[in-house]
């Protein structure tokens, strides 16, 4: 059935993958891990650990942490008191002089990733580096990103990056191509999954 004209959805690294079960039309979601991998192999950092910035994320940072052949890390965030905000208090793993890189789905307002950041300096890591699909970058994000430990932090253009924004601790990566292959393979008749073997 056609949903006001749509008969097929192509998304990418949903925040809930749990969303693709409500479409009632075929919906494909695609990712960004290959792309993200693919960059940072390129980078050839030495003494890399992945970063999990909470327990929630642990599953997705050790699937990099596989494809990179490297420990991973944890930031362990508890409540404090009655007050519902987490709070980064300590790292599991070892980071000190090492090249720490975090992954996560998007980049809002950017303060868990820099509250993140800032543990891990304060833990000893030599450099810090960050990587996420959806870059939305809303509020104080480029002020804070500027002033953090961060090295450099790599989204696609999954959400448009202004001029403005672009700063130089910021990269922006295409996930044209990708979709556009997707677009293709499914115009054609052709399976999809071929495209998360690319790295």
């Amino acid at each position: 059935m056609k949903q006001h004209g749509a008969d097929r959805v192509i998304t990418c690294d949903l925040h809930n993958p749990a969303i693709q079960a409500y479409f009632r039309i075929n919906c494909d979601r695609l990712s960004a891990e290959n792309l993200l991998e693919a960059y940072f192999k390129e980078k050839s950092l030495k003494d890399m650990v992945i970063v999990a910035t909470d327990a929630g994320s642990s599953k997705k940072a050790y699937k990099y942490s596989e494809f990179f052949n490297c420990p991973i890390a944890l930031i362990d965030k508890r409540r404090a008191g009655n007050d519902d905000r987490a709070i980064a208090s300590t790292v599991i793993g070892d980071v000190k002089d090492k090249q720490a890189v975090i992954f996560d789905d998007e980049v809002d307002t950017a303060g868990s990733m820099i509250e993140t950041a800032r543990i891990l300096e304060d833990f000893g890591a030599r450099e810090i580096y960050a990587g996420c699909t959806h870059g939305v970058l809303s509020g104080p994000a480029i002020e804070r990103i500027k002033n953090s430990p961060i090295k450099e932090l790599v989204v696609t253009n999954t959400v448009p990056i202004p001029e403005e924004k672009r700063i130089d601790k910021i990269t922006v990566l295409s996930m044209a191509p990708l979709f556009a292959e997707a677009i293709k393979r499914i115009n054609e008749a052709k399976p999809l999954g071929e495209l998360f073997k690319i790295s």
